[in-house]
This record gives structure tokens, sequence and C-alpha cells, in this order.
């Protein structure tokens, strides 16, 4: 997904800003590079998975109901509250970015990464509904400033977008509560023997169940979800603590190509994130220079 893409996400910001201007104003490669997989192989159109057993929580939630298994990841989520967050695009041209996320408040999910941008390390820090762009390599672009605040609800909504697909919270219970479930398999992920579960719902249902982003700023943002199509399969690792591990996103036009993975670990323990101070505020018309 193009939010998920910080390199394709500050070329759009980009051309979106150099137009304003000019007018005056499949999962398989992936689930391979999870780790070595034990998959529960189909037969007859079902999942064949091993027998649930007292001490194996993993084989009683893949031999289970997906749905209860992600309603209650997304209890677990909830507790933690933030976390540390690694974005792994599948286009090698894009290196994605690391960071912190914050999901306590649904009405305030906030998000801190550092990708290359345009052979630049810049940050997007989303805090609410207000979107950020900049970071230390931002001072020379914006005479001293680090950070542009992108209040165009278009220029924005890819980052917008970013901040709220980085709440596990939101994403397990869309999941649960919409989406057409299927299990996978059961496999090991960064050596971390997890479920592997799987969600394909409508865009627009997964739009309308972010509740903390205004109802102004919900076309943008389904706008910028619909780059990769109308339909995401959403891919969901969870550990024997219920904990989501990974997931990965792709839509149906472009399919695992364009599948991006996020990772999350030592939830409970990420930095506190805070929207930039006021004075070190550069102007929006900077962008192009910091882009550029």
């Amino acid at each position: 997904m193009r939010a998920l893409r910080l390199a394709s996400a500050a070329a759009t910001v980009a051309v979106l800003l150099g137009t304003a201007t000019a007018c005056g104003g499949d999962a398989k490669s992936s689930d391979a590079k999870a780790g070595d997989t034990r998959t529960a192989e189909a037969k007859g159109g079902e999942i064949k998975a091993p027998e649930a057993k007292a001490a194996d929580p993993l084989a009683a939630a893949l031999a289970g109901d997906p749905k209860a298994a992600l309603a209650a990841s997304a209890v677990v989520m909830q507790k933690a509250g933030n976390g540390k967050v690694a974005m792994i695009p599948s286009d090698p041209e894009n290196p994605g970015g690391t960071g912190d996320a914050d999901w306590k408040d649904p009405a305030k999910a906030s998000t801190d990464l550092l990708g290359d941008m345009g052979g630049k390390k810049l940050k997007i820090r989303v805090v609410g509904v207000d979107a950020y762009l900049g970071g230390d390599e931002a001072a020379a672009a914006l005479g001293g400033k680090h950070w542009v605040k992108l209040s165009s609800d278009e220029t924005g909504a890819t980052f917008r977008a970013a901040g709220q697909m980085l709440n596990p919270v939101l994403l397990l219970t869309v999941g649960a509560q919409s989406g057409k479930l299927s299990k996978v398999g059961q496999e090991a992920v960064d050596g971390v023997q997890t479920v592997h579960l799987r969600a394909e719902q409508d865009t627009a249902v997964l739009v309308a169940g972010m509740t903390g982003l205004p109802e102004a700023q919900r076309p943008a943002v389904q706008k910028s979800l619909e780059e990769d199509g109308k339909t995401l399969t959403i891919d969901f690792w969870l550990n024997d603590k219920q904990e989501l591990v990974q997931y990965q996103e792709y839509g149906e036009k472009n399919g695992t190509k364009g599948a991006v993975t996020v990772k999350y670990s030592n939830l409970g323990k990420g930095a506190p994130i805070a929207a930039p101070a006021a004075g070190d505020l550069g102007s929006e018309a900077d962008l192009l220079k910091l882009l550029g």
C-alpha cells in the first residue's frame, strides 16, 4: 500500500505540491522470508491443522476460530498500548522505515518513523489527525527548521493513512469483525513460533473503522489506501502470548509485489511521540525544496 511505502509517499506529496504550484497554488514469497514454515496443508478446501494440546496455545489458536484469535490479540495489543515498529516493503527500491507507534488512544494514534526518502533520512510523524515531515536532515532545506506540517487533506492523506495503518488494534478489530477470515498455518517469524491468519476485506470498511479519523479526512485517506485496490488482504502472525508479531498487507491491483510487512517489538516500551514545537515548523511551501 502506498501509505506504507515511504519513498512512494514522498514522491506522491512532491507531485501534488508541484501540481499545485503550477496551477498557482501474494504472500508466498513474503511468507518464505518470514522464517521456517510449518504450514498446515489445505485439503478439500479446508486447513488441516495440528491437534490442539493444552500446552500448545498456537495449535489451539490454529484449530480454533480465527475471529476469536484476532479479537483476543486486539485486547492484548490494546493493553500494550505502544511499541517499536519496522516497515519492510517488498520493493527493494523502497527501504521502508523504523521507529515507534502509540495506539493507546484511537483518537490520537501516533507514529514516528525514520526512512530513506529521495536520498535523505527523513521522518514521518503523525500525531492524531496531524501529519508532519522532517527530521535532522530537513534543516538545510527549511532554513534551520526541522518540520513541515502537512495541512492539505490530499497532501497529508498518505501519511495520515500510514499512521492509522500502524495501529494494530484497528487492524485486528476490523479484521475480526468484518474480514473474510482463513487459517494459513503455524510458522516461525524471526525464530518465534506464531500462528498465521488471513483477513480479506473492503478498503471502505477498514476506513469506516478508523474512529479517530474525522469524517472530512476519510475520503482522502480512502483514496490513498485504494492506490493498490479496493480489497485488501491482511495476514497476521500471532505468538503464544496472543501478541501481534507482524502483519503484511497488499491490494488486488499489485498483489504481493506491492506488499508491505510491518513488524512489532518491545511492546509497551515505545518512545513518547509528541507534535513538533510550533517554532520548529517550516512552511509547507518548502516541501518541494525538502523533497527535491
